[in-house]
């Protein structure tokens, strides 16, 4: 699909000023973007089932100004402030690529369940014996019942939307079992959401 678009964009572009163009390509970048991240979502979940993580220490509190970092343009366009919060280093042992990763679903799947002029905080934390990296949203929320379902492949929620194909929720949990970990999840009807990812310390 995405190669016969790009096929029908040449022919246009031969015949007619690129300028006039520029809606559509501009389209074209983001779909193929959404493909590319479905992708190495997919690689990371097969890579997770086959071998366990690499044994490296993986500061959380970094990962998650990373993921902040790079999903603060969707959240403006959006209009959801996204802030990170709490310590300064909270290390672990894993595959750097892999959590940030699942942060990045998770904080995805927050920013896709929050209305205009909502809030997303990714809030990590020292428990006893653990590091817990928490995405908080003050969104749309969810049915408690539906809450093992969203860890499911394919799997959507009944409200809010998202970047991508029903894969990030069921990715972060599998992460966090590869690292030994859990994920949870809270929240109720109109009250928002919290998913916790729990890891061991380093």
């Amino acid at each position: 699909m995405l190669h016969t678009r790009a096929q029908m964009i040449a022919r246009r572009a031969r015949a007619q000023p690129v300028e006039q163009l520029t809606e559509q390509l501009d389209q074209l970048v983001a779909d193929t973007r959404a493909l590319g991240e479905v992708v190495d979502d997919l690689l990371v979940s097969a890579a997770a089932e086959q071998k366990p993580p690499p044994d490296t220490v993986v500061d959380m509190a970094e990962v998650a100004r990373e993921v902040v970092a790079s999903m603060s343009a969707y959240a403006r366009e959006r209009d959801v402030e996204l802030r990170v919060e709490g310590e300064a280093t909270a290390p672990v042992r894993g595959a750097h690529v892999a959590l940030r990763r699942a942060l990045t679903a998770l904080v995805d799947n927050a920013l896709g369940h929050v209305s205009a002029g909502g809030h997303v905080r990714v809030r990590v934390r020292h428990r006893p014996g653990c590091v817990a990296a928490e995405v908080v949203d003050d969104g749309v929320g969810l049915d408690p019942a539906e809450a093992d379902r969203l860890f499911e492949r394919f799997a959507h929620g009944t409200a809010g939307t998202g970047r991508r194909f029903g894969l990030g929720l069921a990715l972060a949990q599998q992460v966090a079992q590869a690292h030994r970990g859990s994920l949870e999840v809270t929240g109720a009807h109109g009250r928002g959401a919290t998913f916790t990812l729990l890891l061991p310390m380093a």
